[in-house]
């Protein structure tokens, strides 16, 4: 009976650690290149994630997939911050950012593990909040646009955009657990609840309103009159940034442990996720996430190959 459980508890753990920045804030740079079309990118990143959930060992020799996992993570984890500010309190979004940042950074050095309870709950509650969001963007109608926007405008539908979105969206994908069977499962999950949630948003601001929204779900859950659960978001955005950016700083400790001294390693990364959050767009730290992961993804693939050969 313990295997079963401790299967749902990294199932668990994954799923929460995965709904960041990727899907909170990563619809409307997608939206922006792709329109509608962001919705094949998001096929394409999960194709590209469950491809690396099987063929990537674990551990790779050398430093280059180490040192861009490790950039990787901290883009990823400027974004988290960021997307947190931006939905929290965005008259002051970084003051929020460098909150979360020094929370979730003094839960990790100092904090026991969490139960196994703890990761259970907060997936419930993330994945009941987005369902909640889907369904109220295909509750009611969406408004008609008075006026067309023109045919060349960010969020206009364009097939070649859903390469970069697959780019952008692959960070949603990207905080799988590591064992490969929990990983697969939690690829499925999170590609099911993320294409939900993207067709409401889509359906309820269209490609143009959503490529231009800093909060794309906030944004959505206003257009469908649906305000009142305003807060209810902000819940489920707040335990979503937290259990993500514990995730990213805990792979940054795995990975680039300082001196054999993985503390020095989180509050090294604490630091510069604060600074980053400070001055660089959470939408721009998306971007560099993306890339670098998925080309840190490339390199262990490859290295399994010739482990292989």
């Amino acid at each position: 009976m313990t295997e079963p459980v401790r299967t749902v508890d990294r199932l668990a753990g994954g799923v929460v650690s995965t709904f960041g920045a990727g899907l909170f804030l990563g619809l409307a740079p997608a939206a922006s290149v792709a329109g509608w079309w962001l919705l094949a990118g998001m096929g394409v990143a999960a194709a590209l994630a469950f491809l690396f959930a099987l063929s990537t060992p674990e551990h790779v020799s050398g430093p280059v997939a180490p040192a861009l996992g490790v950039l990787g993570r901290l883009c990823a984890a400027v974004a988290t911050a960021g997307t947190f500010g931006a939905y929290v309190l965005a008259d002051r979004p970084q003051v929020a950012a460098v909150g979360l940042v020094v929370v979730v950074t003094a839960v990790v050095l100092l904090a026991p593990p969490l139960p196994p309870f703890v990761a259970r709950v907060a997936a419930g509650l993330v994945l009941a909040v987005l369902v909640v969001v889907a369904v109220a963007c295909f509750t009611i109608a969406p408004e008609p646009l008075a006026v067309a926007p023109p045919p060349d405008s960010p969020g206009t539908a364009a097939p070649l955009g859903l390469l970069p979105a697959a780019v952008l969206l692959y960070v949603c994908f990207a905080g799988a657990p590591t064992e490969r069977r929990e990983r697969v499962g939690v690829l499925g999950i999170v590609l099911v609840v993320c294409l939900a949630v993207a067709v409401g948003a889509l359906r309820q601001l269209g490609g143009q309103r959503l490529a231009l929204s800093r909060v794309p779900l906030l944004d959505a859950l206003g257009a469908a009159d649906a305000t009142s659960l305003s807060l209810l978001l902000a819940l489920g955005v707040t335990v979503g940034c937290a259990f993500a950016l514990r995730g990213i700083l805990g792979d940054v400790r795995d990975l680039a442990p300082v001196g054999r001294r993985p503390a020095v390693t989180v509050g090294l990364a604490a630091v510069l996720t604060v600074l980053g959050a400070v001055l660089v767009e959470p939408t721009h730290a998306l971007v560099g996430a993306g890339v670098l992961l998925l080309v840190e993804a490339g390199f262990r693939m490859l290295a399994g190959r010739r482990r292989r050969a």
